[in-house]
């Protein structure tokens, strides 16, 4: 379980991430994020399995391409989520995001809209499976653009040390539901082979089961 333990400050200003094809994270639910490829200021990403998802390198930017099944979806930002970066200290950054859903190829697109408004924080301290991490929280709040309504909040805990967030805990107030990962592994190059990524999700996923299975109790 993520702990913290204390404050700390990390000095200048922290850039976007950079990632590399072959760097590999592993997090406590068993799902692992593996870099593909770079295309321009986006990078390709893929699973163990199935199709590969392409993202911004601001992490807190929704996926932008993907395929699910015979499904796929897009969706354009609008605004600027890059005002967050460089981090030097509190920033604040709002958009939108369009999404666009086709459950097969044939079928008419569905469209929503959401509204973002980040803001950064203090760096401090955290322990996760992976390591001991500076880490600067990132808070994104989602709003209707219909009612203004908040409907989804998510925490990012960025570590720049690492270049990836080593927590993200998302609240959906629609559904009343909480969810927490944390990084269990970060990997590259020749270690993060698909044998050992494996064996690594299966045993966070086992982790997990154990966990929910004490806290029922």
């Amino acid at each position: 379980m993520l702990a913290l333990l204390a404050a700390a400050v990390l000095p200048g200003a922290i850039a976007l991430p950079e990632y590399e094809p072959g760097d590999a994270y592993v997090y406590s639910d068993g799902r692992v994020e593996r870099v593909v490829r770079a295309d321009g200021q986006q990078m390709v990403w893929a699973g163990l399995n199935g199709p590969s998802y392409r993202r911004s390198r601001n992490f807190i930017v929704p996926v932008l391409e993907w395929r699910s099944g015979r499904g796929t979806g897009t969706r354009e930002v609008r605004g600027n989520p890059d005002a967050l970066w460089p981090i030097e200290r509190s920033k604040s950054a709002r958009f939108r995001v369009i999404t666009e859903t086709k459950a097969t190829p044939q079928a008419a697109a569905k469209r929503s809209v959401s509204l973002w408004v980040c803001k950064t924080s203090k760096a401090k301290t955290f322990t996760v499976a992976a390591g001991t991490y500076s880490a600067i929280p990132v808070l994104c709040d989602r709003y209707s653009t219909t009612t203004m309504r908040l409907v989804e909040r998510r925490e990012w805990d960025y570590a720049p040390d690492l270049g990836h967030y080593i927590r993200r805990v998302s609240v959906n107030y629609l559904r009343g539901t909480t969810r927490s990962v944390e990084l269990v592994a970060a990997l590259s190059g020749p270690a993060a082979n698909k044998a050992r990524l494996s064996a690594l999700s299966r045993n966070a996923r086992l982790g997990q089961q154990a966990l929910g299975a004490r806290q029922q109790r």
